[in-house]
């Protein structure tokens, strides 16, 4: 089975340079301005860690075209407070696996301001895995994992909760989870308005295994654009709760 198509690729463009002069470097001053007009103010080490981060995505993606949001406000809204917002409308648990990662989303700013939390980035394309990789060496983010495989039944890792922007079916992703997310585990979805039916074929098809535990819609600060949190709680499994297992299973690094 292949990886969920995740909305952060993107082909290049027939004109010439795939990442257009707007994808700038930023100051931390410049990040953590726009950030603070959003509702979020960073300590020093997590604003710093995320502008490293925004150069080194920005250098890569000239090459691997990682992102196809190019204007520095809209990478900062559209992927940082995307992301961090998620940490505030939910209690995370961990370990939390990112599923179909692409450039890190919502995976490396989460980890960024909950260094506390262990967070798996699962990833099934080379390149990006490799790049992956090197934002952890040169962040030197602790207890984030890069799974670079495909993430699907024969995945075997016990992990309280699974977060995912792919814009793969929700039945779809829950059929992968099978083998990694525990009994009481979190399935966390990020996903548009109109997510409804989608929603709704899961909980018929899944319904004597999961139930519906949030919806919320929410929008992007100072902008139009709807989001929605679509949370199921698994109630059934016989996968142990990672406590018992995690001391003797590891992720390859």
């Amino acid at each position: 089975m292949g990886r969920p198509r995740s909305p952060r690729g993107a082909s290049p463009s027939s004109r010439g340079d795939p990442c257009p002069a707007a994808f700038r470097p930023a100051s931390e001053a410049e990040i953590g301005r726009l950030l603070e007009a959003s509702g979020f103010r960073l300590a020093p080490r997590e604003l710093g860690l995320l502008t490293r981060f925004h150069g080194f995505l920005l250098d890569r993606n000239r090459r691997l075209n990682l992102t196809r949001i190019h204007n520095l406000e809209d990478v900062v809204l559209k992927h940082y407070v995307d992301c961090l917002l998620v940490d505030r409308l939910l209690e995370l648990p961990a370990p939390l696996l990112d599923l179909g990662t692409g450039g890190g989303f919502p995976g490396i700013p989460l980890k960024i301001v909950r260094p506390d939390l262990r967070i798996l980035l699962g990833e099934g394309v080379g390149k990006r895995v490799r790049f992956l990789r090197e934002a952890r060496e040169i962040l030197g983010l602790q207890g984030l994992d890069i799974v670079g495989r495909n993430i699907d039944r024969e995945f075997f890792f016990p992990c309280r909760g699974v977060i995912t922007r792919a814009v793969e079916p929700i039945t779809d992703t829950l059929r992968r989870l099978r083998n990694c997310l525990v009994r009481d585990g979190l399935a966390i979805f990020m996903k548009g308005p109109g997510v409804d039916e989608e929603r709704d074929r899961a909980l018929k098809r899944f319904g004597d295994e999961y139930i519906l535990e949030k919806d919320l819609h929410y929008v992007l600060p100072r902008s139009e654009h709807r989001r929605r949190l679509v949370v199921f709680r698994r109630v059934q499994a016989d996968m142990e709760d990672p406590e018992t297992v995690l001391e003797e299973t590891e992720v390859l690094p």
